[in-house]
């Protein structure tokens, strides 16, 4: 469907889209949920939508489905629970990876596969940094269901020693290293001494790193492989694909605002970086949390 055809057309995905939403999760975040987009998928390659049905379906295997949420949305956390029940449902589903637990992890994850039902955060070793109450459905899901469950994140000694002596892979060009040093320091509320940015860069880096060898070193090559981490992480221009030479699609979980037209999302939501790349190759809209001042605390 193309944005130029009138609203109407779209309101005809959006009743298919709406079942699927509908029946896999019920809306928690109060604002827009009945924006005519919620629930839709978009490609952002042929500005086109799909029902959530629809993209799930045409998931090839042997590839990686790389979703960004919004850490601290509960309807992100729902989406990616159902996604992957989908998947299971169908026995499509190959191995999930988070950026919420770190290679440390892998040894308790590997132990409570397939029995995730039973899995407390104390047994997986769980970081108190990502709440247990927002990640334990994907969790349990994918323990139950996925052919593996991977921790792909670094661990604090990796990320303290990608801080001293840079990430293992070095870095990309210039352009990138600035835009993310800028990045780095708008996103951490500009509290952070500008000295130090090219120290947090390399975190940056080495996490991404760690991330794509991890599901490089994983994928099911005959079923859908999921990385569950934030939005940046799964950016095509600037986070893990640059460093992913097997097939992905990076899929971004987009609160919604008052703009009907989706192309304006990518422009408007997140700051650009032209290189040639997308930003994401799909975004699913979902309704949005009342607005908060994270950089209070900061202050």
């Amino acid at each position: 469907m193309k944005l130029w055809q009138p609203l109407f057309m779209a309101s005809l995905l959006l009743t298919q889209s709406l079942v699927i939403a509908d029946s896999l999760v019920d809306w928690q975040a109060p604002d827009h949920q009945q924006h005519p987009l919620a629930g839709q998928v978009w490609s952002s390659e042929i500005d086109e939508l799909f029902s959530l049905t629809q993209f799930i379906d045409d998931l090839e295997k042997g590839s990686w489905l790389l979703m960004g949420e919004q850490h601290d949305h509960p309807d992100h956390h729902q989406l990616q629970t159902a996604i992957l029940a989908k998947l299971a449902e169908n026995n499509r589903l190959g191995a999930v990876a988070f950026e919420m637990a770190n290679i440390e992890q892998q040894p308790l994850l590997d132990e409570w596969l397939g029995r995730g039902d039973d899995v407390e955060p104390e047994q997986l070793n769980w970081s108190p940094g990502w709440p247990w109450e927002r990640y334990q459905q994907q969790v349990r899901q994918a323990l139950n269901h996925a052919t593996r469950v991977i921790g792909a994140d670094l661990p604090r000694t990796g990320q303290m020693q990608a801080y001293q002596q840079g990430a293992a892979e070095g870095q990309l060009d210039h352009a990138h290293s600035h835009f993310m040093m800028e990045l780095i320091f708008t996103s951490h509320c500009e509290m952070l001494p500008r000295a130090n940015l090219s120290q947090m860069l390399q975190v940056q880096l080495g996490r991404d790193q760690q991330m794509a060898n991890a599901m490089a070193a994983n994928t099911d090559a005959e079923k859908v492989n999921v990385l569950i981490a934030g939005s940046m992480h799964v950016r095509n221009d600037l986070g893990i694909p640059r460093w992913l030479s097997i097939n992905n699609t990076s899929l971004i979980l987009m609160s919604l605002e008052d703009m009907t037209e989706p192309s304006k999302y990518l422009v408007e939501a997140y700051p650009e970086f032209p290189v040639g790349e997308l930003t994401s190759d799909f975004l699913l809209f979902t309704p949005t949390m009342p607005e908060q001042d994270y950089c209070a605390a900061f202050r």
